[in-house]
């Protein structure tokens, strides 16, 4: 019973040091990565350019599909235009419908569906 002990000690000294500050990727001390939910309902994480973590798909949305479509996203904005309708968010391409990518929008702060992009395909 004692080497369960040491075995659980170790293991509780290992986690928390490869996660980031609150106890998982992208956390705050004292505070989720996101707003939208805590980490026991996230199913899937997403990253900003900057690489922070944060929850873009809970446990209370539909399973789908994951998967990568072809092509690129556009780059990401550098300013916000103005909105002509809410977008679609999104975790992974295959919750975009059409050609269309799961792509980060600096605006919005999360992942949304965008048309991809063509440019990179063309050297």
């Amino acid at each position: 019973m004692k080497g369960l002990g040491v075995i659980l000690c170790c293991v509780l000294a290992v986690v928390p040091a490869h996660a980031g500050p609150g106890g998982f990727p992208g956390g705050v001390p004292g505070r989720f990565p996101s707003a939208t939910a805590p980490p026991a309902t996230c199913r899937r994480w997403c990253k900003t350019p900057e690489n922070q973590a944060y929850c873009c798909e809970t446990i209370f949305e539909p399973e789908a599909p994951v998967g990568t479509k072809p092509l690129d996203c556009p780059q990401v904005r550098p300013t916000c235009p103005r909105f002509h309708g809410p977008p679609v968010t999104c975790s992974s391409d295959y919750k975009c419908g059409g050609v269309d990518k799961c792509c980060f929008d600096r605006c919005l702060g999360e992942h949304v569906c965008k048309p991809p992009s063509f440019y990179s395909q063309f050297p």
